[in-house]
């Protein structure tokens, strides 16, 4: 969220839970937002809603690339051991139970996939859709779709060991190695999206965010679900 509202900028923290999903609250007027709509759900703005942008899951060598003079912060704290570091191991140890705190502030999940699920959720609007994590991998590693009425790539980043989706101009791809190639010649590779002859491209994205099932379809109640009716 771009923390700007009536041109001032608001400070914000964690304050408290609903369905599962931490709520942010600003301490200037006490609001309660959902932090990842960025609507105001309670309290004095309810109902306004602050911008919304994407935060991508990265590597290193993907921020360095995509801005060679970026600061980067690490951490001496060992989170995986060896052997998980593959794409299943990685998303396995994320865990599959929702603990008991979080559990209690949902009222009514949607059960049509498992309550930790991981997938990628993508809105525009009022249309929304969920790509569940283990359809895109049975798939060949990535699927082609036509969301918001425009075709949109959703692929597992080898790199970045989550779910991406940009929009695109062409309905067919295949992978070099790491390399994922689209029809008419541009190409995603490290994370980002390239022209057919080489050089960066500002491409457009969906908003979306790589997430539990649980909280994507009870921030979008009825959500689609890509390959489901």
């Amino acid at each position: 969220m771009t923390p700007r509202i009536d041109d001032r900028v608001h400070w914000f923290q964690e304050q408290g839970l609903y369905d599962g999903l931490f709520l942010m609250k600003d301490d200037e007027s006490g609001t309660f937002w959902d932090h990842m709509t960025g609507e105001a759900v309670y309290g004095p703005l309810a109902g306004r809603r602050m911008e919304v942008a994407n935060i991508f899951q990265t590597s290193v060598a993907q921020a360095v690339d995509e801005d060679p003079d970026a600061r980067v912060a690490l951490s001496d704290r060992i989170l995986w051991e060896e052997e998980q570091l593959t794409l299943r191991g990685l998303v396995s140890s994320m865990g599959n139970r929702l603990s008991r705190m979080f559990q209690s502030t949902v009222e009514a999940e949607d059960d049509r996939r498992p309550t930790m699920d991981l997938g990628m959720g993508l809105w525009e609007g009022e249309t929304s859709r969920y790509y569940p994590y283990e359809t895109v991998v049975e798939a060949g590693n990535a699927v082609m779709d036509t969301f918001a009425g425009r075709p949109v790539v959703v692929f597992l980043d080898p790199a970045a060991y989550s779910l991406s989706a940009f929009y695109v101009d062409t309905g067919s791809f295949e992978w070099e190695g790491e390399v994922l190639r689209l029809g008419d010649g541009s190409y995603v590779a490290n994370g980002m999206m390239h022209g057919a002859d080489g050089g960066p491209l500002d491409a457009s994205r969906p908003l979306q965010i790589f997430t539990r099932w649980y909280g994507f379809s009870l921030t979008f109640p009825g959500t689609e679900i890509y390959g489901e009716r």
